[in-house]
């Protein structure tokens, strides 16, 4: 029972504590649930929340554009009326890691690192063809 014990800790602790790179995006509408802990304050959190909710932990050169709100009414009929739908815009950029930056270094040219889809991206301001 201790090696299962063992492996079960060892396990959940892989699961939250490994972590990589990439851009950490969540939208939800309705209630929302969350818990977190400040490492910083020592403090503890807990939110039950309604409505839309976006969370974004990003890396570098990223856009997040989120389109709602609430529409209706005037000083003379004050009614307002919530939008149901709403749009969610998310541009990514060329993001770096440590990789690139220790291949950089190394004497690596950076034409040779950046492929998207096989081919060189773009140059900035230029459409894909």
């Amino acid at each position: 029972m201790a090696k299962f014990n063992l492996f079960f800790f060892a396990a959940l602790a892989a699961v939250l504590l490994c972590s990589c790179g990439h851009n950490a995006i969540q939208f939800s509408k309705g209630i929302g649930f969350d818990a977190g802990f400040d490492p910083e304050h020592m403090t503890a959190r807990v939110n039950l929340r309604y409505g839309e909710i976006l969370s974004v932990a990003a890396r570098d050169n990223i856009e997040v554009e989120l389109s709602t709100g609430v529409e209706g009414g005037t000083a003379e009929a004050p009614t307002a009326s919530t939008k149901t739908d709403s749009a969610l815009k998310i541009r990514i950029g060329q993001q770096i890691n440590g990789y690139f930056v220790e291949a950089i270094e190394a004497g690596a040219d950076a034409k040779d690192l950046v492929k998207i889809n096989g081919k060189e991206p773009a140059a900035a301001n230029t459409a894909e063809p």
